[in-house]
């Protein structure tokens, strides 16, 4: 009974990609600016991440409600399209905007150093990002 269940664990689980993103990079809390007030302060919005274990998912945990395009919540929920060692392309839950071709809108979350992040639209010509920098303030 016990290797008829660890063969139908191992058969289930598949194996994460050889360049599969490090789920340390999100590890603590996050705040993120678009000027240059300081990013750590404790009146400030802060987030946590979480990916799923298969690396399919990805939950945003806010301290607060945020008020979105995707609506008002303090949670918002991620399908994981594609990933690198350093992104993830994700296309948000209940997403209704599209890009200039028509398609759902997917953002990529780029780790651009330690304790450093950028959003881009995956339309947006190479090397574009928004104007959001997202700083790690606690591990």
């Amino acid at each position: 009974m016990l290797a008829t269940l660890l063969l139908s664990v191992a058969v289930t689980a598949a194996p994460l990609p050889v360049d599969a993103f490090d789920v340390a990079q999100l590890s603590g809390s996050w705040s993120d600016s678009v000027n240059t007030n300081s990013v750590c302060e404790e009146a400030r919005h802060f987030t946590r991440m979480q990916l799923s274990d298969d690396h399919q998912r990805l939950a945003i945990f806010n301290d607060r409600t945020w008020k979105s395009k995707l609506g008002e919540t303090n949670r918002f929920a991620a399908t994981v399209v594609a990933e690198t060692g350093r992104s993830l392309t994700l296309r948000y839950d209940n997403e209704t905007r599209r890009n200039a071709a028509g398609k759902l809108v997917e953002w990529q979350l780029i780790i651009v150093a330690p304790g450093v992040y950028r959003w881009r639209e995956t339309g947006w010509p190479e090397g574009k990002v928004n104007g959001v920098v997202g700083i790690r303030c606690s591990p």
